[in-house]
């Protein structure tokens, strides 16, 4: 009998600990993230190795992204109707759906290619939009959510450490076919902690059209800023493997890049996830400046131990820019209307890449032109968060 009252006593004790909606939230995350990881990186990949050109990559890329502005549309209008929970249910079975066509993919099919492309970016928008929505809710600070932000991006990051080395084994003592399955296992299980966050109503209570959200200039400066860092996190997440790979010419090379990064970024996004709303723009400011030299580097620079040394460095100075940015921007969105936001937020950062891919499919050189790219976009956003701050500086002074 005792030993069933201190079993009981745990058992309680341990629900208790997670028994929050942002824990809850949390370990959705973390499941989510590590299913993602383990193969995400490798897609590019494993088209190379099917014998699609790197030009064919290329326009996969960019027609996922033509059809992923107008279904963040539509996501917004679903979560309204059925809630953000059952909107990120949606978006994980499409996801599960493109995994099964990877596994079914042969060498020349752009039937099934288009088909990933579709259920790839149903994924992303469903997905994003209702998750960023769904995190606004469940963080307690609505005033400043750094922490909430540096702690998500924390659990992120170590799936994104643990995930590609685990990735990399399967691939090397199976295959593929076996990481997808395991992938979409975790993927699926990811939604068990989500359904059991009960005291947070997913239905918003208004949505606001483009005209009426963007009332502001201060408003537009976050999706501004959205747009201009998706050059740099595009060139990074999908470019930068593929030219690791054409170098190295194996898997390990390639899994390496996310674990690094991790190990770098977890060490600095809970020291930046503490920096007063003050020096958020600084922040930002001193991580655009650095990433803009790293880029300008690598196109000089051709050494094995330097492409890994930069990874090394992006992985630190992104964190400059992601978490003071995405604060500013769930702030503003909470205060303003929070599913307006994630949906702003996840189209700001997808449909420039439209018109990225579609100059790399037609360009030869890929690699440095996309660097190029990825240089103007970071010193743009330098600018604007520079040249928006002094403005809103000069109107509090009159």
């Amino acid at each position: 009998m005792s030993l069933a009252l201190f079993n009981d006593y745990y058992r309680n004790k341990i629900y208790k600990l997670i028994d929050t909606s942002l824990e809850l939230f949390q370990i959705s995350t973390w499941l989510h993230v590590f299913s993602g990881a383990l193969i995400s990186i490798f897609i590019p990949i494993f088209l190379l190795q099917m014998d699609y050109s790197i030009a064919s990559v290329m326009l996969y890329y960019m027609i996922y992204n033509i059809f992923d502005f107008p279904f963040n549309l539509i996501a917004k209008k679903l979560v309204f109707k059925i809630g953000a929970k059952n909107v990120i249910a949606i978006g994980s079975a499409f996801s599960i759906l493109f995994f099964v066509l990877l596994y079914n993919l042969t060498p020349n099919n752009w039937t099934l290619l288009i088909a990933m492309a579709l259920f790839a970016a149903i994924y992303d928008a469903f997905y994003w939009v209702a998750r960023v929505y769904f995190f606004m809710k469940c963080s307690p600070n609505d005033d400043d959510v750094s922490k909430d932000t540096s702690k998500i991006k924390i659990i992120e990051m170590i799936a994104g450490l643990l995930a590609p080395i685990i990735g990399a084994g399967i691939l090397i003592f199976f295959n593929q076919r076996v990481l997808i399955i395991i992938s979409t296992t975790i993927l699926a299980l990811s939604l068990w902690p989500l359904y059991k966050i009960k005291k947070i109503d997913d239905k918003p209570k208004i949505a606001k059209n483009f005209k009426e959200f963007f009332y502001s200039r201060n408003v537009s400066k976050e999706y501004i800023i959205q747009g201009l860092f998706s050059f740099h996190r595009v060139t990074e997440a999908v470019v930068w493997p593929i030219f690791i790979f054409t170098i190295f010419h194996n898997i390990e090379s390639v899994a390496l890049i996310p674990i690094i990064v991790s190990i770098t970024a977890i060490m600095f996004t809970y020291f930046i996830g503490n920096i007063s709303k003050g020096k958020r723009t600084k922040s930002i400011l001193v991580g655009a400046i650095f990433i803009s030299i790293i880029w300008i580097l690598r196109i000089y620079i051709n050494n094995s131990i330097f492409y890994y040394l930069s990874v090394l460095l992006m992985g630190l100075f992104a964190v400059f820019i992601s978490i003071p940015q995405d604060s500013n921007l769930y702030e503003k969105g909470e205060r303003n209307c929070a599913l307006s936001a994630s949906t702003y937020r996840n189209t700001a950062s997808m449909f420039p890449r439209i018109f990225f891919y579609a100059l790399l499919f037609i360009l030869v050189d890929i690699f440095r032109v996309s660097f190029v790219i990825a240089v103007v976009g970071t010193i743009a956003l330098m600018l604007v968060s520079y040249l928006f701050t002094i403005n809103m500086k000069n109107k509090s002074l009159i």
